[in-house]
């Protein structure tokens, strides 16, 4: 079941209980069948999984650690940890300026970005 998150700069104040008829009489009958079949894949995928580890020999498991094992030890030879890779999402600090150079936004809903990635 989908919910509204008042959780977010400039959503206090608001009907979350009115808003959250809304998404549901928007969305249940649809959103529930998708999720129904959804979980319906999830657990026929699962118990697939689990037949066939029940099915693994002992002698199997052990062979297929070693391999893991040996695989990881080879991955790591390769590894190289000269360079270093940061991603920081931004979009608070970004958010924060603006409602620092307008008062107003701070009551108000608001997204950081271009209008495309709305």
């Amino acid at each position: 079941m989908l919910t509204f998150n008042d959780n977010k700069a400039g959503m206090s104040g608001l009907d979350k209980e009115r808003i959250n008829k809304i998404i549901e009489s928007n969305t249940s009958g649809n959103y529930s069948n998708f999720s129904k079949k959804q979980q319906d894949r999830i657990n026929e995928k699962t118990e697939s999984i689990k037949k066939r580890l029940q099915a693994v020999s002992p002698a199997e498991w052990s062979r297929a650690e070693k391999e893991m094992d040996e695989l990881a030890a080879r991955l790591e030879c390769h590894r190289d940890l000269r360079r270093d890779c940061v991603h920081i999402d931004m979009d608070a600090y970004f958010a924060a300026v603006e409602m620092r150079d307008d008062p107003s936004l701070r009551t108000v809903p608001m997204a950081i970005g271009t209008s495309s990635m709305l």
